[in-house]
């Protein structure tokens, strides 16, 4: 299982087993990269037994507290201030104070519970397979698919909605394996497993905070957004190995680099260089020029692009979502490559602070409508507020029925809120957070760690996200301009045209895996989905015309190719650039 994620942690391994339980660990060694930090990790008087992958960025803090308690420490990094506040004050009152991303098993000895936690919005990853006998967990599917017991079946409900939701929400494909959901932690004793909620947005969101808020000084809300900001990159600066920041050229990672830079002047970024014309090198490259900073471009062409799409569909346990994936691998693998272990990127923001077109046509068309169609009209008629048409809703609902109730319960939640417009807004901005942030965060890490590299995300901080949910509309979306308090901030630091510049949203080009819908004559998917020969005809003929389902439905030939037939990656990567010839 171990060696099925050799990537994740290439710097050491540790297992610890008594009795049924055994815990293995993969370690990727960011802070104290001493063997003091070496996980599994035990307390003093062995009752207590962690691993854990991720960053608690205010470790220190934390540290302090427990060292006023009387606790004492033989390390320098984070892991072993994980281990003492779990021991020490237990989980449940522990994980509101991590501030950071992690997944982490416990093991507490005391009581013979093992806890199994994710951080709040999901950025590290744990999946869960129950198997009978034993109960399988692993930061990828791909670890619990080596254990011996452990069946590769395929969901077959499960690529019916991962089709559906246009890859969206990232879902395991294998049956039997499900995901510990963000802001979780599960209690697993002789008696069975409890899980407990510590972190949900419907809780953690104060409409009444949020109300009074919109009587705010505008100004006031861009001056806390500086601090909240600046605090944050430096809290995520934290590392005894080189770092770098990704540049895109967009303002998000723009503003990350300029913070950044303030405490490290020889700060590195990476863009990826894509060959065509709508790539963000160029713009990347100016803002660099700017700051004074080394920007580093990645070239990305279409044999490149197509030799490591198999690579990054193996990476994410199953199709890629989008195609910037794969670029994404390509620049995580050249960060490796010049000895960088850690990437701030910008994720994030656009769902906090509204800076997404599809936010401000739902703003735009709840407030054009006169208030008894407002209901009607975003939830029935058209593809606002993340709605579709009839037809595919019902299929939703009968797949899915939890993720098409969610805009109607956000919108509950913020009935306090006025005018209409403001609430359909900002309830379409949470509603973001469940579903596209989530495939965002799960590429982030996979591609990353594909290349033994932590990639991090300052926008996503406990205090950020507290300031973003109570700000108001008029903050977020002011005169048409999206992510207004962000785009103020950040014209202090950056040139205007780069900050009010239209969002591109790391592109990449349709043309790219033309011809490679070849790969499903004769292939894994028709067989797995039982398609008839002239059907499948007719879905490559389809598939020719159109790039976007094109990208999805060979990401998903690619998966079933290398999970179900065992197909070498490298492989199907020849055979993609020779079908595209």
């Amino acid at each position: 299982m171990l060696a099925s994620m050799r990537h994740r942690g290439p710097d050491g391994t540790g297992t610890w087993q008594q009795g049924r339980i055994a815990l293995g660990h993969l370690r990727l060694a960011i802070l104290d990269p001493t063997d003091a930090s070496s996980q599994p990790m035990l307390t003093a008087d062995g009752s207590g037994v962690l691993i854990y992958n991720g960053e608690i960025y205010n470790y220190r803090q934390i540290r302090e507290e427990l060292e006023r308690e009387g606790l004492r420490f033989r390390s320098s990094g984070d892991t072993e201030v994980v281990l003492q506040a779990l021991h020490h004050w237990g989980v449940e009152r522990s994980l509101p104070r991590f501030d950071g991303m992690f997944a982490f098993a416990y093991f507490d000895r005391r009581d013979g519970a093992l806890w199994l936690a994710r951080d709040k919005l999901g950025i590290k990853p744990l999946l869960v397979a129950d198997i009978g006998a034993e109960l399988l967990f692993a930061s990828e599917a791909k670890a619990l698919l080596a254990h011996p017991q452990m069946q590769t079946r395929v969901d077959r409900q499960g690529i019916a909605k991962w089709i559906l939701s246009r890859g969206r929400p990232q879902r395991s494909l294998f049956e039997g394996i499900k995901v510990v959901e963000p802001g979780t932690c599960w209690k697993i004793t002789e008696g069975g497993i409890e899980k407990r909620r510590y972190f949900d947005v419907f809780a953690a969101v104060d409409v009444d905070r949020l109300v009074g808020a919109a009587a705010g000084d505008q100004a006031g809300f861009v001056h806390a957004f500086r601090d909240l900001m600046k605090r944050s990159v430096k809290l995520h600066l934290a590392s005894d190995v080189p770092l770098a920041a990704m540049c895109s050229g967009g303002v998000d990672s723009s503003l990350i680099a300029a913070y950044a830079r303030e405490h490290l002047p020889e700060l590195p970024a990476y863009v990826a260089d894509v060959e065509w014309a709508g790539g963000e090198a160029d713009q990347a490259e100016r803002v660099g020029r700017h700051l004074g900073i080394a920007v580093r471009r990645v070239p990305v062409d279409q044999a490149r692009f197509l030799e490591l799409w198999p690579h990054a569909v193996w990476h994410s346990d199953g199709p890629s979502v989008h195609a910037s994936d794969i670029a994404l691998l390509a620049v995580a693998q050249r960060c490796r490559a010049e000895g960088i272990k850690v990437l701030l990127t910008g994720e994030g923001s656009d769902e906090l602070f509204g800076g997404y077109a599809w936010l401000q046509a739902t703003y735009d068309d709840w407030r054009r409508l006169k208030s008894w169609r407002r209901h009607v009209f975003s939830f029935q008629s058209r593809d606002v507020f993340g709605y579709a048409p009839k037809l595919r809703r019902r299929q939703m609902v009968a797949l899915e029925p939890d993720d098409e109730l969610l805009p109607q319960r956000l919108l509950d939640l913020l009935a306090a809120v006025r005018p209409p417009a403001d609430r359909a807004f900002l309830a379409h901005g949470l509603y973001s957070l469940y579903h596209h942030l989530s495939w965002l965060l799960h590429r982030h890490d996979r591609m990353g760690m594909a290349a033994s590299m932590e990639m991090r995300v300052p926008f996503i901080e406990n205090e950020m996200l507290d300031f973003a949910f109570h700000l108001p509309r008029r903050t977020k979306l002011h005169r048409g301009i999206g992510k207004w308090v962000v785009k103020q901030a950040a014209a202090e630091v950056l040139p205007r045209d780069i900050v009010y510049a239209k969002k591109k949203g790391f592109p990449m080009p349709e043309t790219f895996t033309r011809g490679t819908q070849r790969l499903l004559s004769g292939g894994a998917l028709p067989e797995l989905m039982e398609w008839s020969e002239s059907a499948t005809e007719g879905i490559v003929a389809m598939l020719g015309k159109d790039g976007h389902l094109r990208f999805q439905v060979v990401g998903l030939e690619l998966w079933a190719r290398i999970f179900l037939h065992g197909e070498a990656p490298g492989a199907l990567g020849e055979k993609l650039v020779e079908y595209a010839a």
